[in-house]
């Protein structure tokens, strides 16, 4: 047996650990390792083809648990075309599981592995249900994951991102809105323009519905007054919020004298 079989099989069998359920992690020197002894040609290969019974390849579970620095070196081995290639094995990507459980580093890591055209790509790859990966991050709330999903992207570029529907017609805001993650709704906002802000805001799901009209129709939910709020400085160029910070900061200072 020759030695590049030898390691294509020792690879399969410690990579395949990351499927157990006591969560085992593959050494990542072992990985390196055996990786440098795969022909470049193989890697691709490989890697797609070491699945759990569900078919979903090993970068995609590294992803789900979280194994940033594992995602990471199984993209790095490969060449630039075909890390994209490797995500895009499963539809449910290795970053919709990751925004979904927001793990903020291994979101950044797959980013990080990949060309300026295909991070883009990978953004607005949608589920079997329409949700991008934002979608997943908004949905939960969970707001350094959007941070880093939204951070390489332009003004404008956000602005499509955002206004992707899944297939009830909901965008990620709608998704913030309706379970009140209010800061979740301030930062997929504040880094549009004030006219980018409303042609989000006015984005209506498949009821008709914006994400205000979402948030009005759940008890408790904040969201709607934080959304009314954008509207309306949108609309009038006036940050009412920052002049009600102000305001506060004065009146404090008055009764502190």
């Amino acid at each position: 047996m020759s030695s590049t079989n030898t390691a294509s099989d020792e690879l399969r069998q410690i990579l395949a650990e990351i499927f157990s359920d006591d969560d085992n992690f593959p050494g990542i020197e072992s990985v390196r390792n055996l990786l440098t002894k795969v022909s470049e040609a193989l890697r691709y290969e490989l890697l797609s083809a070491i699945t759990d019974d569900y078919r979903t390849t090993v970068l995609t579970e590294a992803a789900r648990r979280g194994h940033a620095e594992l995602c990471v070196t199984l993209l790095s081995s490969l060449p630039s075309a075909d890390r994209l290639k490797l995500i895009l094995v499963d539809q449910f990507t290795a970053l919709h599981w990751a925004a979904l459980r927001g793990h903020t580093e291994t979101v950044s890591g797959i980013l990080n592995c990949l060309t300026a055209d295909q991070q883009l790509q990978l953004l607005f790859t949608q589920d079997s249900n329409g949700n991008t990966a934002l979608h997943w991050a908004a949905l939960g709330g969970l707001t350094e994951t959007v941070k880093t999903l939204l951070d390489k992207l332009t003004p404008e570029q956000q602005l499509h991102l955002l206004s992707v529907k899944n297939e009830e017609g909901k965008t990620a805001l709608h998704d913030a809105a309706r379970e009140g993650h209010t800061e979740t709704v301030k930062i997929l906002l504040d880094n549009l323009t004030p006219e980018q802000q409303l042609k989000l805001l006015a984005v209506q799901n498949d009821e008709g519905m914006t994400a205000s009209q979402v948030a009005s129709g759940l008890s408790g939910n904040k969201t709607e007054k934080i959304l009314e709020q954008y509207r309306i400085e949108a609309d009038h160029g006036v940050n009412y919020r920052e002049f009600a910070e102000f305001t506060q900061s004065l009146n404090r200072n008055k009764n502190f004298n």
